[in-house]
């Protein structure tokens, strides 16, 4: 129980000090809560003030149906555990029914270039209003892109996003999830400063190369741009480059290539904006009820196959994915 108003049903989430619970508040509506124990170690102390900021950002961002929704907060809350009374801290979210879409990936491997289409438009459509706001997500990753009961998609955990909107929309701290980190980032050195859209435009074409292929990319410094696949993530099986290089990418469109190749371009200056993403012709092509049709089937028979695994592994993992 939290606060005496929030029925913890189960953990559905856990990331650094934080826990996300599925739990029930008094009308008996099934919410998510993102909550931190409050302690003096430094490391909770810097998850406090990301939780903080993630509920400013979201109350700013609140008008978008691609991005969840926050539903109230309470930074002195009480949280009763085991019969024990701990001060907490948490937000009050939209709970999205069907989890992250990275838990898909995991489980049933890439996803069909026209049905990722849907998800693609929606995951930019989410971004460029972001972008628009003058902020920067800056930790985009198919872990923080999560879907509601009907599949639609809705970005999640903003509490890495900052404002862009002075210094030319450059940033000094770096931020984000290293396999999704654009190589500037990644090196940046004291007193450097890199573009934070610009670094979401690369974190964006990692999670949509993952969402397509069901591996990482790794790009090699050539002169012309090259793509191969691993993976060091924990959510994400691993898998050795070596053996089969290029193989999953080499089956995507040849528009797809090009853009992807763009995205995770090493110049920040050479990628697009999101509205220009936004404007590719074959990505752009109007979305009719047929592919919505087939996209929600699709992720349906996807989710009775991870459930059924995860029953009979006993893996436990169908947590995340609550019928």
């Amino acid at each position: 129980m939290i606060d005496n108003e929030f029925t913890v049903k189960k953990v559905i989430g856990m990331g650094g000090s934080s826990k996300v619970f599925l739990a029930l508040n008094k009308e008996g509506q099934k919410v998510a809560i993102k909550a931190i124990r409050k302690d003096k170690n430094y490391k909770r102390a810097t998850a406090c003030n990301m939780l903080q900021r993630e509920h400013d950002m979201l109350e700013k961002l609140v008008d978008h149906p691609n991005i969840i929704s926050p539903l109230g907060c309470n930074f002195d809350g009480e949280a009763e555990m085991n019969g024990e009374v701990e001060p907490v801290m948490y937000n009050v979210l939209e709970y999205a029914h069907n989890g992250a879409l990275s838990r898909f990936v995991r489980y049933t491997g890439g996803i069909e270039e026209e049905i990722s289409r849907l998800f693609i438009l929606q995951i930019c459509d989410a971004i460029q209003f972001i972008h628009n706001q003058g902020f920067a997500h800056l930790d985009i990753k198919l872990e923080n892109i999560l879907l509601d009961e009907f599949f639609n998609i809705k970005v999640a955990d903003l509490g890495s996003c900052i404002s862009v909107s002075e210094n030319g929309g450059l940033i000094k701290n770096r931020r984000g999830t290293a396999l999704y980190m654009a190589p500037e980032v990644a090196s940046l050195k004291p007193k450097q400063k890199f573009n934070g859209k610009a670094a979401d435009i690369y974190s964006l074409g990692v999670t949509i190369y993952l969402l397509l292929t069901g591996e990482f990319p790794n790009l090699q410094e050539k002169e012309n741009t090259s793509i191969t696949t691993g993976s060091d993530s924990s959510d994400i099986e691993m898998k050795d480059e070596s053996q089969k290089p290029l193989e999953k990418f080499s089956k995507l469109s040849e528009p797809m290539k090009y853009l992807l190749q763009k995205m995770l371009h090493s110049d920040p200056s050479e990628r697009p904006t999101i509205t220009e993403i936004l404007s590719y012709p074959d990505l752009c092509r109007p979305v009719d009820s047929l592919l919505i049709s087939d996209a929600f089937s699709e992720m349906t028979y996807r989710k009775k196959y991870i459930l059924s695994y995860c029953k009979t592994s006993g893996e436990g993992s169908s947590r995340h994915i609550i019928p």
